[in-house]
């Protein structure tokens, strides 16, 4: 019997980034669109409709990443390194990291994985405070990434 996968033992982890306390991952997709958006191309003798489902470049949905803000700021930093474009002298592409996400049983063993390829954050979310808000505070960043893979 196949390991049924429970949503609250999870990981995000990134090459140079500490663990942290994670609230929600989404954005774990990939498709293949349809040329012609599975239309039709044309039309033969006879006029019969000519339909082709060919599948193009697979596209890769951005991962967002959600977390409890703490005093560490290395998501941040690591967002900046990426993003500050003095001149055209932006560091993007050498500030890209191998990504996952993991999820775990119950004893504690991994039981999926999800690896991104050359992830870099293109977006960061600060917290929202109010004053009658008893919930922790969160940041949240978006990846973007070349590629996502299940390895396990």
């Amino acid at each position: 019997m196949t390991e049924l996968l429970t949503a609250c033992r999870f990981y995000f982890e990134a090459d140079g980034v500490a663990e942290k306390q994670i609230l929600e991952v989404s954005g774990l997709s990939v498709e293949s669109p349809v040329a012609g958006d599975g239309g039709v191309q044309g039309s033969g003798k006879g006029g019969l409709k000519v339909r082709q489902a060919t599948p193009t470049s697979e596209k890769f949905s951005n991962v967002v990443v959600k977390l409890v803000a703490t005093t560490d700021k290395d998501l941040y930093l690591w967002y900046k390194d990426c993003n500050t474009n003095d001149g055209g002298s932006s560091a993007w592409s050498s500030n890209r990291r191998a990504s996952s996400v993991s999820a775990y049983d119950q004893a504690g063993t991994m039981q999926a994985r999800w690896e991104l390829k050359n992830a870099y954050p293109y977006k960061y979310e600060g917290p929202s405070f109010t004053a009658a808000d008893s919930n922790m505070a969160n940041e949240s960043l978006e990846l973007v990434h070349e590629g996502i893979e299940r390895v396990i």
